[in-house]
């Protein structure tokens, strides 16, 4: 009798078993992980962990919907969620835009609800008060990294497939970024974390998890043939001194590390890196944003996606804790998380 294969870490209609015991850890581990990506200086980082934040706020709120047996929109929810992290923002949108009801996310975490420094492709197009879609973009020339970063709890979402997640990660993506290239690379930063999640069941390596991210990605109909590249270049890249290397391939590719493809493929990579090397495993987000941080590359979205996907693969036990109100904020988002998506 033939052992039977293991499950593959992304199917196309199976997902993350929130039953199981680890997983309020996972969700506790990738939101903390958001803060240690953000503790820079750069205005941006703040900006980018309250995104992923409302799209965490977003998705609770479907699964608040689906608890008492109706179902709502994620892409509305989405919307309606960044909307008022825009209005916080200093955003005011046309007269004719849509008022979002108000949620307990801003009376219940004021320091991830308060106004930031913002600007860039999500405030410009959320702040036309406009619903961007793939077909009717705001912007089909929005390709930059913040993306990434709020699109990190999409891949914590349990039970569905990378069939049904795709399409959703897309239009949330969509809502503000109208290039295919960003909205691939959103879907390989969220594939990533769940691919990651899966790992922990088979003890898989981290070679499975971008090979697998690689081969959805490669699949999806969206042109987006800079990101697949990438993807493609990561598993190529076996170390530091190849992706430092002026004549490295994939350190040429990055560019200079703002667009989301850019900053999916260096946090992929310092993510891998991370994972194998000989430190201790408590160090790994640590080493990850140590990796991010040495290359002229370095971007906050870069940062989220090696955190959060170390942070995905391991658990709690590699997240530096962070005792601020950030992190206590954070922690609390991710018990209620845990508690609407768990059966």
């Amino acid at each position: 009798m033939h052992a039977s294969s293991p499950a593959p870490l992304l199917s196309p209609d199976h997902g993350i078993d929130a039953a199981r015991g680890a997983y309020p850890d996972t969700v506790t581990a990738v939101f903390g992980s958001l803060a240690i990506a953000a503790a820079t200086d750069s205005p941006a980082s703040e900006a980018y962990m309250q995104l992923a934040a409302r799209s965490a706020d977003a998705l609770n709120e479907v699964a608040e919907w689906a608890n008492t047996g109706l179902s709502a929109d994620p892409t509305a929810c989405a919307w309606l969620s960044y909307l008022r992290w825009a209005r916080a923002a200093g955003a005011r949108p046309p007269a004719s835009s849509p008022v979002p009801p108000a949620r307990e996310f801003d009376r219940d975490f004021p320091v991830l609800s308060r106004a930031c420094a913002c600007s860039g492709d999500s405030f410009t197009a959320l702040a036309t008060g406009e619903f961007g879609e793939v077909a009717r973009p705001i912007d089909p020339t929005a390709e930059s990294g913040e993306v990434l970063a709020r699109s990190i709890p999409y891949g914590l979402v349990p039970n569905l497939g990378w069939k049904a997640l795709v399409p959703i990660i897309v239009d949330a993506a969509a809502i503000t970024h109208g290039h295919a290239e960003a909205q691939t690379a959103a879907v390989g930063a969220a594939l990533a974390i769940h691919a990651s999640v899966r790992a922990q069941e088979t003890d898989a390596g981290f070679g499975e998890v971008l090979t697998a991210v690689s081969e959805v990605c490669e699949g999806m109909t969206r042109p987006a043939p800079k990101t697949r590249a990438l993807l493609h270049l990561v598993t190529q890249t076996t170390g530091r001194a190849d992706l430092g290397s002026a004549d490295g391939a994939l350190s040429r590719a990055l560019g200079d590390g703002t667009a989301a493809s850019s900053g999916l493929a260096l946090g992929l990579f310092a993510a891998g890196t991370a994972q194998a090397a000989d430190g201790a495993r408590s160090e790994t987000v640590t080493q990850a944003l140590e990796v991010v941080s040495a290359h002229p590359a370095a971007s906050p979205g870069a940062r989220s996606v090696a955190a959060a996907v170390c942070a995905a693969r391991f658990g709690t036990q590699v997240v530096p804790t962070v005792t601020d109100p950030v992190g206590a904020e954070l922690a609390e988002l991710a018990r209620r998380w845990s508690d609407r998506w768990r059966p």
